[in-house]
């Protein structure tokens, strides 16, 4: 796109337009690209921000616009969750977020985090939370605080399965032997009103784990009757703090996840994002070397060569 400031007269229409490749590819001392290291690392911190401070006002707006606007409709696509630099496994079965602190959790780079990180701050919670998932010991068998969230899950009695959902609330116990007691209430698949009070042990999933969901078992359940199954646990899913999901680190059972319940709408997703990201390496570009194009009015260099030859014939 050409500069406001860097706007000349074009030649009359029709007339050859001839281009000096070494001038295409130089920057032009028409537009004051001012700091250019400053600027490059404006611009990836924040598109369009290495423009803006170099006064290329519209042309920031642009790519602010159209680059950001890019990467949160693939964020909102994605639910949120197309942006990740880590995917985490352990070498044992099980989910990576019910891992003890004895498990180690092993992580691998993600590929499209490295089109992504281009994007620049709206991607940088991505490194935040790399860290903290890295800092965070694993499942737990205490609770912090009151826990009050909705609840999809099921109540276990040997191998019989009750599925239910609603909302659960628990808190730490005084009683000997019990961690937590509380009190759940919801239905069952078949929309059977289930009541129940809770008191046992409590284990629930680590804490930064790129899910909205967090696992949680309630273990050890005594006098607990849904319909005709006497329940001895209760496990399922409670919400997960979105500070603490929001472009964590996740297992390969979080994206299949993803994927079943997004089809391709999360792979579509993930693209946006990465073409974002992709386009403000351009951009960053742009801010560090100006333009790459010419401008209409540069002379040729076989021009040159035929005038000074002519000159010199003159002369001789």
């Amino acid at each position: 796109m050409l500069e406001p400031s860097s706007m000349v007269e074009l030649p009359p229409l029709g007339a050859p337009i001839t281009w000096n490749v070494c001038q295409v590819f130089m920057r032009d001392p028409r537009i004051n690209l001012r700091n250019r290291e400053l600027a490059a690392f404006l611009a990836f911190i924040l598109p369009g921000g290495g423009h803006f401070y170099q006064g290329r006002r519209l042309k920031a707006g642009i790519y602010f616009t159209g680059i950001v606007s890019l990467f949160f409709a693939g964020m909102i696509l994605g639910d949120w969750q197309p942006v990740y630099s880590q995917i985490s496994y352990i070498n044992v079965h099980g989910s990576v977020q019910m891992r003890t602190a004895q498990q180690e959790s092993k992580t691998s780079f993600s590929i499209g985090y490295a089109a992504q990180v281009f994007v620049g701050f709206p991607a940088f919670p991505s490194l935040i939370q790399q860290f903290r998932f890295k800092a965070d010991p694993g499942s737990v068998v205490t609770l912090d605080g009151p826990l009050r969230a909705d609840f999809i899950g099921a109540f276990r009695e040997a191998g019989v399965f009750v599925p239910v959902s609603g909302s659960l609330s628990l808190v730490t116990s005084t009683q000997v032997g019990v961690t937590v007691e509380g009190h759940f209430s919801g239905v069952t698949k078949d929309g059977v009103p289930v009541e129940a009070e809770l008191r046992g042990g409590v284990r629930l999933g680590q804490k930064v784990f790129g899910s909205p969901r967090r696992d949680i078992i309630i273990s050890g359940l005594e006098d607990v009757l849904v319909g005709e199954v006497r329940a001895v646990e209760l496990r399922g899913t409670v919400t997960r703090s979105f500070s603490d999901w929001y472009q964590a680190p996740r297992d390969s059972g979080e994206l299949d996840r993803l994927h079943g319940k997004l089809s391709r709408h999360f792979e579509i997703a993930c693209v946006f994002t990465w073409i974002a990201g992709l386009l403000n390496l351009m951009a960053i570009w742009d801010a560090y070397d100006g333009p790459a194009y010419g401008y209409g009015d540069e002379r040729p260099e076989d021009d040159e060569d035929d005038s000074d030859s002519k000159t010199k014939a003159a002369e001789g």
